[in-house]
């Protein structure tokens, strides 16, 4: 799936502009906490909120780019029908914890439209609206790969997204650089 690069751009922008505000909040909270005895009283609650949208901000940004953890190691032994099945049972399991999380974060956004938080007062269905927003965009992700596997325009170089955890690249680099004896 292909955005338009502006778009992308102002989104990673935004996100890094919400955690300096994030970090700024929090260390000039500890900060006159331990020096003043005082503090930012809307510190705790509005960092909260801002984590909360970073990090399904980011998840989304990381799906885009088909960086999550996946089983690639797996996935690389299959021939190529097995791959093109693995990827089809990962976009639609995908495709349906998307659906659930939009529906649940739906229904609670609704509900806490009316509860407003205690020192920004704001509703706090803005904790479940970055949940929505994330889900549906993944859930955009899934169905247009969905598709494009399914009608045979996915390339065969694209069956195995994801990337490995860090410890199983830096121990394969390991012991490519040890000699064998």
């Amino acid at each position: 799936m292909h955005l338009p690069k502006a778009f992308l751009r102002s989104l990673e922008n935004l996100l890094i502009a919400a955690f300096v505000v994030m970090i700024i909040m929090v260390f000039g909270n500890v900060v006159l906490r331990y020096l003043f005895n005082s503090g930012i009283t809307m510190s705790d609650e509005a960092s909260r909120m801002i984590f909360v949208w970073l990090t399904f901000g980011g998840a989304f940004l990381v799906a885009l780019e088909g960086g999550h953890l996946g089983m690639t190691t797996v996935v690389q032994m299959l021939g190529l029908r097995g791959r093109w099945f693995a990827r089809l049972l990962a976009e639609g399991l995908s495709l349906l914890c998307m659906t659930l999380l939009v529906w649940g974060c739906w229904l609670q956004s609704s509900i806490n439209f009316s509860n407003l938080s205690p020192v920004l007062g704001v509703p706090t269905a803005i904790f479940y609206l970055a949940g929505l927003a994330c889900g549906l965009g993944i859930g955009l992700i899934n169905i247009v790969t969905l598709i494009k596997l399914v009608s045979g325009r996915l390339p065969p170089d694209q069956l195995i997204t994801g990337a490995e955890s860090e410890e199983l690249a830096a121990f394969e680099a390991h012991n490519q650089e040890r000699p064998r004896s």
